[in-house]
């Protein structure tokens, strides 16, 4: 009995247009092919509700786009980020009771934290798939409590130390150290291992790193080897809207950053390498991720994103740098034809 699956994700998605028609232009097809896909709800989609005092950046859409993501055929969506809370409570309860009423599983977020903590549960070719998601980037008042609205918290400690006596050098660069707070990754640890006795192979997503950066922060790390040591067999990451390397701990991909594969919303502080996204893709097995690959894309801007050939061009150009954000991490790219496969030297 076959007991495995294609699998493919993606970058955020934070759309705000007019229309849902074509909202993943080509890569509709992708995810719709693959027998398990996810991506990030990068914010709200909902009319309602009061921008958060001292939120300098928000953001949200219309609820009618949810018809793009139904067109893409999206076994979840995660709905665990720092822009879930923009709005306030209405509009945030109003996007999960669109998803609710779509009949679209999410995880991520929830009316307290019991909900914000619970995984989602699919079966694709007999493999019984697990999947949760948690957010590091938490906004005041975004952290789900046991009675509060919000997104399922990991709370991180961040040190700066001047490299040079302040004193005699005023203005000294600093060394920055993170570290997740213990109890967090703890829960953490005991979720993926009870969801791990459910299921067959558990995925998780974290909104984490620091916005437009390509550094990987040692925290990430913790995280990410944390909950592998704890049964997943993949990790992803989304939040600093540029390309992060991939790692592979214990045979696992840690997939630090795949970008924005839709963000309609332009931040001053964007770039030409906010342009930059790939999409990640293998099967699912009790084993793992099996046969693991990349496809270089170009993010979608008020239009659908646009997938990118690694052989030439801006394709080829993405190819490169993740291969080069990667080395360091330990893992090597190889292009064969319109795909990339990932191997862990």
């Amino acid at each position: 009995m076959k007991k495995s699956c294609t699998f493919i994700t993606g970058g955020d998605i934070a759309p705000d247009r007019k229309s849902p028609l074509n909202l993943l232009g080509k890569t509709a097809a992708l995810f719709k092919k693959a027998e398990y896909s996810f991506v990030n709800l990068e914010h709200n989609l909902s009319t309602s509700g009061t921008l958060m005092k001292g939120k300098p950046t928000h953001h949200r859409g219309n609820p009618k786009l949810i018809d793009g993501f139904i067109d893409a055929g999206f076994d979840a969506l995660i709905v665990a980020n720092n822009h879930m809370m923009d709005f306030g409570t209405e509009s945030f309860q109003d996007t999960l009771d669109l998803l609710d009423s779509k009949k679209i599983p999410y995880t991520g977020a929830g009316k307290n934290l019991q909900e914000a903590k619970k995984p989602v549960i699919l079966t694709r070719n007999n493999l019984k798939i697990g999947l949760l998601a948690y957010s590091t980037t938490l906004p005041q008042g975004s952290a789900a409590g046991v009675k509060e609205p919000g997104v399922n918290p990991i709370r991180v400690h961040t040190h700066y130390t001047p490299i040079r006596n302040p004193v005699e050098y005023p203005g000294s660069e600093m060394t920055i150290q993170t570290r997740t707070v213990s109890a967090d990754l703890n829960r953490m640890k005991r979720e993926i291992s009870a969801l791990k006795k459910r299921t067959d192979v558990v995925l998780v997503y974290n909104h984490w790193g620091a916005s437009m950066s390509h550094e990987v922060a040692e925290y990430q790390q913790e995280i990410g080897h944390a909950a592998i040591d704890a049964g997943a067999c993949g990790v992803f990451g989304g939040h600093q809207h540029v390309l992060q390397g991939i790692e592979f701990y214990k045979g696992c991909p840690i997939v630090h950053c795949t970008g924005n594969l839709i963000f309609d919303i332009i931040e001053p502080f964007f770039t030409e390498a906010t342009h930059q996204t790939f999409l990640f893709g293998g099967t699912l097995s009790k084993k793992g991720i099996e046969n693991p690959y990349i496809i270089p894309c170009r993010c979608g801007i008020g239009n659908a994103p646009k997938i990118l050939s690694p052989l030439n061009g801006d394709g080829k150009e993405i190819t490169r740098f993740l291969r080069e954000l990667s080395k360091p991490l330990g893992t090597s790219l190889k292009i064969k034809k319109e795909r990339v496969s990932l191997f862990q030297e």
